[in-house]
């Protein structure tokens, strides 16, 4: 496993590496740029040149959907049941459990995802492991941005943000992207292959990119790890525990009925046990709800996953 993911592994630690040699003089603005690449070109791109050329045959089988969405939304709906009553006697914060929704919704199923399922089960996955996250993607973004803005002071504040929340989704090129690919399907092939080329292309920076932005950022805020409350604990442990587990009990009932085949069981599975989105980040910051949080969020589940997912994974394949 981890020779297979080894490539992945000098991606990320080369960003460390910037990191300890100071070669970005703001490393903040080093990752939020970087950032901005992979989230508004290099992602949607890849996205879109893989749901062109993805087997779509997966969406019109039941399982396929159920297994992607049908866990995380569970994941988010226990969170958010089991943390109303503290919430409401004042002892969680409502930002921290805000950013509790948002951390469990978004995992890391492009920047990591993608190129780990082909890195596990082999590079014929990418297409599936591609329509995977934009299904994912569609579905959480928007819910996310909405639980964040709902669960937080901010719904009490300004019942009008969760129509600034609407508008920001609807400007993400990466909802729009698996759409478009879907959509460039009906057009002849002379239309779309100038158009497949170089998306391919910009495509194959975003996860080498994405890499070295998870190893700079986990560099600059390694000591948030210091500062882990039980809320954060709560989210990691749901989302590299909890997550996977209910993925892999979907997946099997779903396989027993003969609505999954296994290649996407396997696909499903693994997406499933990846850590919290470094894009949970852009969406606090951009509505100063749970910053801090989902900072250390992002840094404990990204470094436990790097210390569990060799493990953990081929255990959870095992059982399909």
């Amino acid at each position: 496993m981890l020779v297979t993911a080894a490539p992945l592994l000098v991606a990320l630690l080369a960003g460390v590496i910037a990191g300890l040699l100071r070669l970005f003089p703001d490393p903040d603005g080093a990752v939020a740029a970087l950032n901005r690449f992979c989230l508004y070109l290099a992602f949607p791109a890849l996205i879109f040149a893989n749901v062109y050329e993805a087997r779509l045959g997966q969406l019109a089988a039941p399982g396929f959907v159920a297994a992607t969405i049908l866990p995380t939304l569970i994941l988010i709906a226990t969170i958010g049941l089991l943390s109303r009553g503290p919430a409401k006697r004042g002892r969680l914060r409502s930002d921290d459990r805000a950013a509790m929704g948002l951390g469990a919704g978004l995992g890391n199923i492009a920047y990591l995802g993608i190129p780990l399922s082909a890195s596990v089960l082999g590079p014929q996955v990418i297409g599936l492991a591609s329509l995977c996250a934009a299904l994912h993607i569609v579905v959480t973004i928007p819910l996310g941005t909405w639980t964040l803005l709902r669960w937080s002071d901010a719904s009490a504040k300004d019942e009008s943000q969760s129509g600034g929340a609407l508008s920001r989704t609807l400007r993400q090129p990466l909802v729009w992207a698996p759409i478009l690919g879907l959509l460039a399907r009906v057009l002849s092939e002379v239309v779309v292959t100038p158009v497949l080329g170089p998306c391919a292309w910009i495509g194959g920076a975003a996860s080498p990119v994405a890499l070295f932005v998870i190893g700079l950022y986990l560099h600059t805020h390694h000591r948030e790890l210091l500062r882990l409350r039980l809320p954060d604990l709560a989210v990691i442990g749901g989302k590299l525990l909890v997550l996977p587990g209910l993925t892999l009990g979907c997946a099997l009932l779903l396989r027993g009925r003969g609505w999954l085949d296994l290649e996407a069981a396997q696909v499903a599975v693994v997406q499933a046990t990846m850590p919290t989105a470094i894009t949970t980040f852009a969406l606090a910051e951009a509505y100063g709800i749970g910053r801090a949080a989902m900072v250390r969020t992002i840094v404990g589940s990204t470094v436990l996953f790097m210390i569990s997912f060799a493990a953990l994974a081929p255990a959870l394949l095992r059982l399909l």
